[in-house]
This record gives structure tokens, C-alpha cells and sequence, in this order.
């Protein structure tokens, strides 16, 4: 069957329901057009994700930014692989990380997430195209804490070369992960030296906290 439907601005109309969201315990995401007034405490997080994934709307964003709240320390250098609208990379810089990189094999993506950046006013989140770790920089030495929101089997593919970018106390936080396939994950860690320090699920999803083992 075949129907008329009225003209709208798809590109914009779905702005109206993206409103402030509320994370973890500091932080606050929040759309680049709205008004938001951030109580003692909050840290603000403002967002325009264009065409980007990355709303903080999504439970796998939502889990990964809970744990970066844990994990994330002053002074540290923070990885983003995948990084969407930039949202983690933002997050991470806010939570007092000293250098973020952020890529994505999508040019579209490094594009939002840089006028992201530039318009959070941070000078320290690098964003450049990558196809997952190809080109990731190596010149400063390991990364802290690497990022991965994507999709269990990237995550997999990803896994045989991660370590190349850790030192012995590095963590990564893991996520899109559906809840089924959490295992499969979890053996691929397993399997290349690495262990789960923290599982975080919600609405079937999963998040994972890990490091090398010791």
C-alpha cells in the first residue's frame, strides 16, 4: 500500500525528544540547543550528534560513560576507538583525563566529533579517521584507559592487537555489547591475556571493565 505523509525536516524533528540526560553520578548530557542550568556537582556535557552515533540516550553509551566516571583519574591518556559524535572522548576530558584521542573509520563521524570539541572549548581531544587501531598514535606511549563502544565482534576483532596500547595497569571499557554474546567477548580477552575487572549490564546490553592479568 502506498500513503501520503506529511513533509517534515527529518534531519532536525527528532531534536524535540532529545532532551538533558542524567549519568552516572556527575555527569549530564546535554543537546547543544537546549537551556540547562547544571546543579553543584554535575559535570555538563554538551551535544549536537548530527550524524553521529553518540546521544548518551543509548544504554551502551550510558554504561560506558558510568564506568569512565570509575576509572577515569587526572593526568591520564584516554583512547577512543569508534568514537561517534565524540561523546566518550568529551566525557573523559571533562572527567580530568590529560589527552583524549578519538577515532572512527566514518570521516563523517571525525567531523561531528570535532565540531563537538570545538564547540565543548577543549583543546586536548585529538579526533582523526581510523579503521579501529591502524592508525591510532603510538608517539606518547600506552593509553591508560581505551575505549571501545562498538559491537561484539569488532570488539573481537579488535582484541589480538589491543594490548600494544596498554601498559600493565591500562583498563578497557568495552561496550555494545548485546548480553548473549558477553562471553564470546569475555573468552577473547580470556584468550589474549587479559581478564574482566568489572561487568556493568542494563536492558540486555553489557558492559565490560578489563585489564591484563596479573
Amino acid at each position: 500500500t502506498v500513503s501520503g505523509v506529511n513533509e517534515e525536516d527529518w534531519a532536525n524533528s527528532w531534536k524535540a525528544y532529545y532532551k538533558p540526560i542524567k549519568i552516572g553520578e556527575r555527569i549530564v548530557i546535554v543537546p547543544a540547543w537546549e537551556k540547562y542550568n547544571a546543579p553543584e556537582g554535575k559535570i555538563e556535557v554538551r551535544m549536537d550528534p548530527g550524524m553521529a552515533f553518540g546521544t548518551g540516550s543509548h544504554e551502551t553509551t550510558r554504561l560506558v560513560i558510568g564506568l569512565l566516571e570509575k576509572y577515569i583519574k587526572n593526568g591520564q591518556r584516554v583512547l577512543d576507538v569508534g568514537c561517534g559524535s565524540g561523546i566518550l572522548a568529551i566525557c573523559a576530558a571533562k572527567l580530568g583525563a590529560e589527552k583524549c584521542y578519538a577515532y572512527d573509520i566514518d570521516p563523517v563521524a571525525v567531523k561531528v566529533a570535532r565540531e563537538n570539541v570545538k564547540d565543548a572549548g577543549l583543546d586536548n581531544v585529538q579526533c582523526d579517521v581510523s579503521d579501529l587501531l591502524r592508525g591510532v598514535d603510538k608517539s606518547g606511549g600506552a593509553y591508560d584507559v581505551i575505549c571501545a563502544n562498538i559491537v561484539a565482534d569488532i570488539i573481537i576483532r579488535m582484541t589480538p592487537d589491543i594490548s600494544a596500547f596498554m601498559h600493565e595497569n591500562s583498563v578497557i571499557l568495552a561496550s555494545g555489547i548485546i548480553s548473549e554474546r558477553a562471553e564470546d567477548v569475555i573468552s577473547c580477552f580470556e584468550e589474549h591475556g587479559l581478564s574482566v575487572i568489572e561487568r556493568a549490564e542494563e536492558n540486555g546490553w553489557c558492559a565490560l571493565a578489563v585489564g591484563k592479568k596479573i
